[in-house]
Order: structure tokens, then C-alpha cells, then sequence
């Protein structure tokens, strides 16, 4: 994907709905805690502290920068929506809570690898129209957040 200066909708519409999926599936966490807590009989720290253990990853984001400036990424946009979703779907059979941890933290990691290339990526195909894509792509993002907590509590 070369950067041109046209505005490629179908392109930009994948990578947002990606993101939309994506962010879908992050959401899941905060309202499920109470029956997390319940499940595992934790207190509230050991719950606030899963929040924390899935967004230690983003601490990597100047690396995965690095990275990615060094390789293709858009294999990582691709993905990590993938790894995700099975990661966050899995908290709900997780046996325990140090399982229930490590799925939240691959989410973690795969939302790392989504979240920084991606942007490079709607920039090359906005073209000229750099904060139309990007408006297109903070979209799905924000509908995710919003609309997540509903589906998972459905």
C-alpha cells in the first residue's frame, strides 16, 4: 500500500471495521468483573489488578513502533483482531485466575500490535484526506467501547 493522494473508502472501511471488532472485545472486561469476583472468590484489588494486567502490554508501544517501522505490519493488523477475540472469549471457561491473567494479557499484547500500526496504516490509504480516515477509524473504535459492555452483558 503506497501512500497516493486517493482516498481509498474500502480500505479505510476494513481497517476500521477491524478496529470496531477489535475494541468489541476489549470492552468485554469491565462488566463482567462482578461475576469474575464471584467466580473466583477475588477481592477487589485482584479485579482491579486484571484491568492492569491486560494493559501492561501497551507499555511495549515505542518497540512495537520500532518494529514495526522495520517490517511489514499490516500481517499485525490482520491478526491481532484474530488473537483477541479468542482471548477475550476464552476468560468466560478460564479455570482460574492466574489462566483468566494470561488470556487478558495475550488480549493485551495482540491490542498493542493492532493499535500502533494501524493508524500508519489508515494513512497510507486516506491519501490527501488524512483526518477523514482517521475520523472513519477513531469511529470504530468508539462504537466498540459503547457498544461491547452491551453485548457481553446480553
Amino acid at each position: 500500500m503506497e501512500d497516493n493522494k486517493k482516498f481509498q473508502i474500502g480500505n479505510v472501511s476494513t481497517i476500521t471495521l477491524a478496529h470496531l471488532i477489535h475494541d468489541t472485545y476489549t470492552a468485554f472486561l469491565a462488566p463482567i468483573l462482578p461475576l469474575i469476583i464471584e467466580k473466583f472468590s477475588i477481592s477487589l484489588s485482584l479485579a482491579g489488578l486484571l484491568s492492569v494486567i491486560q494493559r501492561i502490554p501497551s507499555l511495549l508501544n515505542p518497540f512495537i513502533g520500532i518494529l514495526a517501522d522495520k517490517m511489514k505490519v499490516r500481517y499485525f493488523v490482520i491478526f491481532a483482531p484474530a488473537i483477541t477475540t479468542i482471548s477475550m472469549s476464552l476468560i468466560g471457561i478460564a479455570p482460574g485466575y492466574t489462566i483468566l491473567a494470561i488470556l487478558l494479557f495475550v488480549s493485551g499484547i495482540s491490542s498493542t500490535l493492532f493499535h500502533v500500526p494501524s493508524p500508519v496504516m489508515i494513512k497510507r490509504v486516506s491519501g490527501s484526506r488524512l483526518g477523514k480516515g482517521m475520523s472513519f477509524f477513531m469511529l470504530g473504535g468508539e462504537i466498540a467501547r459503547t457498544v461491547g459492555p452491551l453485548i457481553i452483558v446480553a
